[in-house]
């Protein structure tokens, strides 16, 4: 990969890939990044629930692959390789988005505020059991220093 990449972005331009790798790159790309995205919404319809996947990280998500699909149009003159790979992923990570929404709110019965703070906001058990963990700790700490 490190190869492959330096060579197709430093290579001389005679010396460069041509627009037939370049595309087959781009196709190669599509493949991947939906294979990646595919797993975790077959695991959130399976589960029925939005398990451990941010709702923040989707919405991050979508808001990028937008931008994207917008850059394409306006930059790329519309690169048809490029919006179907933008446009799919937007697609599927819109898909996680609802998800994650759906099974947390209408499922788990979570509040839409707690699914979009619990990447920053941690529930009270692992607090508690944060406290009990350094309270053993200064206990043992008071057990060493006395003998």
């Amino acid at each position: 990969y490190i190869t492959a990449s330096s060579w197709a972005l430093f290579a001389p331009a005679s010396f460069g890939p041509s627009p037939e790798v370049i595309s087959l790159a781009q196709v190669f790309s599509i493949v991947l990044n939906t294979s990646a995205l595919l797993p975790q919404l077959k695991q959130n319809f399976e589960r029925q629930s939005s398990g451990d996947y941010s709702t923040i990280t989707a919405l991050v998500a979508c808001a990028i692959c937008g931008t994207r699909i917008y850059t394409t149009i306006e930059l790329a003159n519309g690169d048809p390789l490029l919006l179907l790979n933008y446009g799919v992923l937007f697609l599927l990570n819109v898909g996680l988005l609802a998800q994650v929404m759906y099974y947390g709110t209408q499922v788990e019965g979570k509040a839409l505020a707690s699914l979009f703070l619990a990447d920053i906001k941690s529930d009270d058990s692992s607090i508690e059991v944060l406290a009990k963990d350094v309270t053993m700790i200064e206990d043992a700490d008071k057990i060493g220093s006395v003998t």
